[in-house]
Order: structure tokens, then C-alpha cells, then sequence
């Protein structure tokens, strides 16, 4: 596979750093489930290892906090709990066990104040709350004490993404996959290689992450659904149908394999049958791009009542998250600029949030906020850095072709609008439509 040393600030699509920060965690707390459980209960000779999947966190925190009430002075069961706290998260979309984690490495580090999987907890935890500074700080702390850790290493790379740190984040990435080639590493260089506009060099690295993988395990069904989203994002919506479904029959209730389904379904113009995946599915897991893929579903098949319960649910959710220490200003002022909620409000929360994490996404929040507000010039400024290296996201393109449109600039605009429907042509329900209708006026 292409070394990442290759990859240039001249050429270059950041991740869900929610998602991809809890996975390296979840690997870490599963393996330390494996273990615990095969020291703690008998294991048939020559039979398998007991699979990390047989318990959910829920009933593994449950076993934890009986071990702690036996063992009250356990740093190590503190820091399997945040631990597990944060898997839980996952698999709910509760936000208020964040404080539960903090708490729990808390207990951990004012026991044992260089335990390393604490301090790596921390740094998964400050990720997911979107304190990125706080991350690279908790990073290096944890590198210092061993410099060998793989995760740690994917903490960095996480932070520094968010950070606009990329020529930061092409080393650390590199240093990741050269000290642990696996299903971790190769997906941040996937990741990597996207952000740089190497779709062909990301779904290849993405692949070696799977195939890196336990099959049915839930950091490779994960990962095949990002591999899915790279194809589906390059227009390719058979093939990313294809992996959907791959994770859909190791598990049939896979949220994430499900949305990806509900995407195809509404790229194909069968938008109900796109609104029937994703009704039961927000209910179950109600995470935010759920939220608002179904009201976005909801309004463009003019059930505009049923849009606006969602738009107001994705509100009272990011509430939620922010009284749990989560820095939502970015997502709520994408949020508000798309739907309309007060712009001059959502062009305050996109320039702090661009303050305090630079990356290309931040500045094309602020530009498409700032377009929302009638200030096209500077909103050009910052979409020009949003797409500085490359990435070939067809969002990008849209809000660069519009913004460029808004000025006049009709050339410009023509050239933006048709990259976004190359790159793929149902990129947005809501906007894709528009591109093509402003293209066909151009």
C-alpha cells in the first residue's frame, strides 16, 4: 500500500471523530473484556475465545462496578469503566455518560496518576467532547510514558485533523501504521488520503482495514460501512449497496449499515422507502446526522410537520451534548445555516468554533454561514480554505459554487456545481436538486 509520505499540503475529508475516537477505544476495552474473562471464568480446553460481542458495555459495566465495590482502590477497573462508559455511548447515543467517564478516570488517575489506559481514556473522552487542543494534550502525555502505543498514536492523528494540522497528522499517521499495521491505523490513512482528495488510495487502505479486521466484530462492521461511504460518496451507490449489506448479515439491527442503506435508498429517488428505514432507526439511536436525514426526508416529500419535529429533536439532542461538556457550536451552526435558524447566531457559534478547531471543515462552516448572511467575499475567503488540499467532497463544491454564483462570478460557479454532481450526483436530497437546477440556468 502507498506509503502517506507521499501526500503533499498541495493536494488533499477529516472523520467522524466521534465515531473513529471510541472505536480505538472500543478495541481497547474489548480486549480487556477478553482477558478479564479468561482469567475470571473457566474456559474449555481447545475450545474458542470467548467473543468480546457476547456482552454488551452495559452489562460490562454492570460486572465492573460489583468488582469496584469490592475493590473500591482499583485504579485499573476505574479506567476500564470510562472505558466502557464510552462503548456504551455508542451503542445509545447517551451523552450524559460522558460525565460518567470523566468521573470514572477521574477515580483512576487520582489513584495512579501515570496509569496509561486512564490517560488514554482521557484522551478519547476530551475527542468526543470535541476539546481537540485537550486531546493533543492528553496525547503527548500518554506518548511520553510509552511511545509504543498504537492508539496513542491515533488520538494525535485525530486531534491534529481537527486541529488543521495536517502535515502533523501525514506523519503521525504514518508513524501509526508503521508501528501497528491494522484495522486502526490503515482507516485513519483511508481517512487521510480522502481529506488529500486520493479517493482511489483511501477506499484502498480502507479495504486493507477490513480485511485487518475479526469478521462480525463491531470495529470491522464499522469499518465496512466507511468503506461503504467512500464509495457511495464517489458516486459508486451499487458497491457501497454491496458492503451495506455485508454488515447487514452479520448483524441485521447494524445502525450504521442501516443509514447507509436508508442513503442508497433515497439516491435511488425511493424516498419512502429510505423514510422506513431511518423512522425506527433515530428512535433506536437517535445520533444527530440521523436526525436530520429523516427531516430532510420529511421536507423534501412535503411533510413539513414531521421535518420540524425533527429539526427540533436535533436541537434538543446537541443540548443535550453541550450540558455534557461537548462543543457543539460547529454542528449547530451547519444546522442552523441549512435549516434557517437565525443566521446571524449561527455565524457567531461558526467563528468561535473556527477559532478553536481551524480544520478545512470548520472554514467551510463559516464560509456557508457567512454566505447565509449575505457576506460573500469573506465567505469565498474561507471556502477557498476549506478546499485547499484537494478534498473531493461534492458539499464543498455546492457552497463554493453557490457562494461563487452570489458574486457573479458564473464561470466559477458552473465549475463547482459540476465537480459537486461529478463527484456524485445525490450528494444532498435537498441541494443536490438545486445544483442541478442552477447548473442547467448557467
Amino acid at each position: 500500500m502507498t506509503s502517506l509520505a507521499h501526500l503533499t499540503p498541495s493536494e488533499r475529508r477529516p472523520f467522524i471523530l466521534f465515531l473513529l475516537s471510541l472505536l480505538i477505544l472500543a478495541g481497547v476495552l474489548l480486549g480487556r473484556f477478553v482477558n478479564s474473562r479468561l482469567t475470571d471464568t473457566a474456559v474449555i480446553a481447545n475450545g474458542p475465545a470467548p467473543s468480546p460481542l457476547q456482552m454488551s458495555a452495559e452489562a460490562y459495566i454492570q460486572q465492573l462496578q460489583e468488582k469496584l465495590a469490592n475493590n473500591p482502590e482499583n485504579p485499573s477497573l476505574y479506567s476500564q469503566l470510562g472505558l466502557a462508559y464510552l462503548q456504551r455511548v455508542r451503542e445509545t447515543a447517551d451523552a450524559t455518560l460522558y460525565t460518567q467517564a470523566d468521573w470514572a478516570f477521574t477515580q483512576a488517575l487520582d489513584r495512579e496518576p501515570e496509569l496509561l489506559d486512564a490517560i488514554i481514556g482521557r484522551g478519547a473522552l476530551a475527542l468526543a467532547r470535541h476539546d481537540f487542543q485537550g486531546a493533543l494534550g492528553w496525547g503527548e502525555k500518554a506518548r511520553a510514558i510509552n511511545p509504543f502505543r498504537a492508539e496513542i498514536l491515533g488520538i494525535l492523528v485525530d486531534a491534529q485533523v481537527e486541529l488543521g494540522r495536517y502535515e502533523e497528522a501525514v506523519a503521525t499517521g504514518q508513524a501509526m501504521v508503521d508501528l501497528r499495521p491494522d484495522l486502526t491505523s490503515y482507516s485513519r490513512v483511508s481517512y487521510l488520503r480522502e481529506l488529500h482528495g486520493e479517493t482511489a488510495g483511501a477506499i484502498e487502505a480502507m479495504q486493507a482495514a477490513v480485511d485487518a479486521g475479526v469478521p462480525g466484530t463491531e470495529g470491522t462492521l464499522w469499518t465496512t460501512v466507511q468503506l461503504g461511504n467512500l464509495y457511495f460518496n464517489s458516486g459508486d451507490w451499487a458497491a457501497a449497496e454491496a458492503l451495506y449489506q455485508q454488515a447487514i448479515q452479520f448483524k441485521a439491527d447494524y445502525a450504521y449499515a442501516l443509514a447507509g442503506m436508508a442513503r442508497v435508498q433515497a439516491a435511488g429517488g425511493d424516498y419512502e422507502a429510505a423514510i422506513a428505514i431511518y423512522e425506527p432507526l433515530v428512535i433506536r439511536l437517535p445520533l444527530p446526522e440521523f436526525v436530520i436525514a429523516l427531516g430532510e426526508l420529511y421536507e423534501v416529500t412535503g411533510q413539513m410537520d414531521k421535518a420540524k419535529d425533527q429539526y427540533d429533536l436535533v436541537r434538543a439532542i446537541q443540548q443535550l451534548n453541550a450540558s455534557a461538556g461537548v462543543d457543539v457550536d460547529l454542528e449547530l451552526a451547519l444546522f442552523d445555516a441549512d435549516h434557517g435558524a437565525d443566521p446571524a447566531q449561527a455565524l457567531v457559534k461558526a467563528r468561535a468554533a473556527y477559532q478553536r478547531r481551524p480544520s478545512l471543515y470548520a472554514a467551510d462552516v463559516l464560509a456557508w454561514t457567512l454566505y447565509q448572511n449575505g457576506q460573500y467575499e469573506e465567505a469565498q475567503q474561507y471556502s477557498q480554505q476549506a478546499l485547499r488540499l484537494g478534498t473531493r467532497d461534492a458539499t464543498l463544491h455546492y457552497h463554493a459554487g453557490m457562494i461563487a454564483y452570489a458574486l457573479g462570478n458564473r464561470d466559477q460557479a458552473r465549475a463547482h456545481l459540476q465537480e459537486a454532481l461529478a463527484i456524485n450526483p445525490a450528494f444532498s436530497v435537498r441541494y443536490a436538486p438545486l445544483a442541478q437546477a442552477l447548473l442547467a440556468d448557467l
